[in-house]
């Protein structure tokens, strides 16, 4: 099994859904039971030169580098539409692979003292769809498709299955039940819907989530682009 890190600000957990048990029986996490300044006092103690090394931050094997630089170096620019989420033409985006949803700032519109965030990329027109506010309806779900899951322990024996899962990295717990077959496009292994209790802001496919329940991470999946319904 894979238990949450003591430094929960230190967390990897996130990051190992993936894993199978064959692979697990290799693995040694040495240092899951300390905080960050614990190691590095012990680092201090055996004189390792890491030991007042500053934190990573962003993403730190590209170096000091503007994301979308690094990203026009390897993917074409494919302009197209900007809409609302009423379907009004606003504007002209730089290619799809070079926004998130959430985002507001960098995306080349400017509303009538209201803030654009990006609600949803349509990859079949090309069409970036933005919503008015950071309170747009079109952020919110609380229900994900989800693909590709992988469970560390086995499927559950029962479902639906009650958890805590996460759809990015330290965001913290929320409460969700798993239920097997997203939709009849997605009537295969491997498929499921999560219901949160609460909405959630920004779910942006092609990101995992994650579940949990107490301090052990069950398994995670991949955010699909199916349609996810607010309730």
């Amino acid at each position: 099994m894979i238990l949450r890190a003591k430094d929960l600000n230190k967390d990897q957990s996130y990051f190992l859904w993936t894993l199978t048990q064959e692979q697990l029986k290799h693995c040694v996490f040495p240092i899951g039971e300390h905080t960050k300044p614990e190691v590095r006092d012990m680092a201090r103690k055996f004189g390792l030169p890491t030991a007042e090394k500053k934190d990573s931050q962003g993403i730190c094997f590209i170096g000091e580098i503007d994301m979308r630089e690094f990203l026009q170096r390897y993917i074409p620019i494919e302009r197209g539409e900007v809409k609302t989420t009423s379907g009004a033409l606003i504007g002209a985006h730089e290619g799809l692979p070079f926004y998130t949803i959430g985002q507001r700032h960098g995306i080349g519109i400017s509303g009538e003292g209201i803030p654009y965030y990006v609600t949803s990329k349509d990859e079949r027109t090309n069409t970036l769809v933005v919503g008015e506010g950071p309170y747009d309806e079109g952020l919110f779900t609380n229900e994900i498709m989800v693909e590709d899951v992988n469970w560390i322990r086995g499927v559950p024996s029962k479902l639906p299955f009650h958890c805590e899962a996460r759809i990015r990295y330290r965001q913290p717990l929320q409460r969700a039940r798993i239920m097997k077959y997203a939709s009849r496009s997605m009537n295969k292994i491997g498929s499921f819907v999560i219901r949160f209790n609460e909405l959630q802001r920004a779910v942006t496919p092609g990101q995992s989530i994650v579940f949990y329940q107490n301090d052990e991470m069950w398994g995670g999946g991949i955010i699909t682009n199916e349609q996810r319904e607010k309730r």
